[in-house]
């Protein structure tokens, strides 16, 4: 992490500035972050500050933050299968998503970033400016690290919740989610999240399988439905979610009909 990245860091539970302590180099691979406010400390390991202890997390967040950093050594193989599966090719299919955002050389956060599979289409971007990443999946964080030192690219990292984001209000030209929200404890906390870290007249994009991929994963995938207690709800787009001043909305298919993409420009 740049030790310039501080300022845009907020307490994920008060939104208040952190105090750092640690070493001063410009790069900042060890130390603390402290809330006044709150009283809360955060350790920074390996350059990725935690905001979350993944054994406090609760419901399907622990669940899931399990289950990707479990698979994360694989993820990017899946992926590569399961765009082959529906008939089309992954940069086709992330292109997309990545294509509509509007960073204006500012900077992007990607919520639930994963190994990085979404990387590639915006590093070379010249309307990209620096690139933040946010996962509730340490696995997951740790292959995109390596992944994105492996092909010396600049992206900033954090252990995190997407229903709690640490970082200050209007922080991000572009913010977008791929994959996550339908199974998230709180999904309108996330997309207020989202909203409230970026800056106005971002636009705003969040991405998620329909029921019918849902089911695919309960098909192929053994033991997913037991991660429900057999009583997973049906998946809805939650567009009802965004709040009505959002400017832009709009929902539409993407992959072929296998995910949804709602998209909308914060005022």
């Amino acid at each position: 992490m740049k030790r310039a990245s501080l300022g845009l860091l907020a307490c994920p539970q008060c939104h208040k500035e952190l105090d750092y302590i640690g070493t001063r180099e410009a790069s900042i691979q060890i130390g603390c972050l402290t809330c006044p406010a709150c009283h809360l400390e955060f350790k920074i390991a390996g350059g990725i500050p935690h905001f979350i202890e993944p054994e406090n997390l609760t419901g399907l967040n622990r669940r899931f933050a399990r289950i990707y950093s479990r698979v994360s050594w694989g993820y990017r193989l899946f992926s590569r299968v399961a765009f082959a599966l529906i008939g089309m090719d992954e940069e086709t299919g992330r292109r997309e998503i990545t294509d509509r955002l509007e960073p204006r050389g500012g900077k992007v956060l990607e919520v639930s970033i994963g190994p990085g599979v979404n990387l590639p289409y915006l590093v070379n971007r010249p309307d990209v400016g620096e690139i933040f990443g946010l996962d509730i999946s340490l696995g997951q964080l740790t292959h995109c690290r390596s992944y994105a030192a492996k092909k010396g690219w600049e992206v900033e990292l954090f252990l995190g919740n997407g229903e709690q984001l640490p970082f200050q209000d209007g922080s991000f030209e572009s913010v977008y989610h791929v994959g996550g929200i339908n199974f998230f404890n709180d999904k309108k906390s996330a997309i207020d999240e989202m909203i409230r870290v970026a800056k106005p007249g971002a636009r705003i994009l969040v991405a998620d399988e329909y029921e019918k991929g849902a089911q695919g994963y309960e098909k192929f995938l053994p033991g997913f439905r037991r991660h429900f207690d057999e009583k997973r709800e049906v998946i809805v787009p939650p567009v009802d979610l965004v709040p009505e001043t959002m400017l832009e909305q709009r929902l539409f298919d993407i992959w072929k009909g296998w995910f949804y993409c709602i998209e909308f420009r914060k005022p």
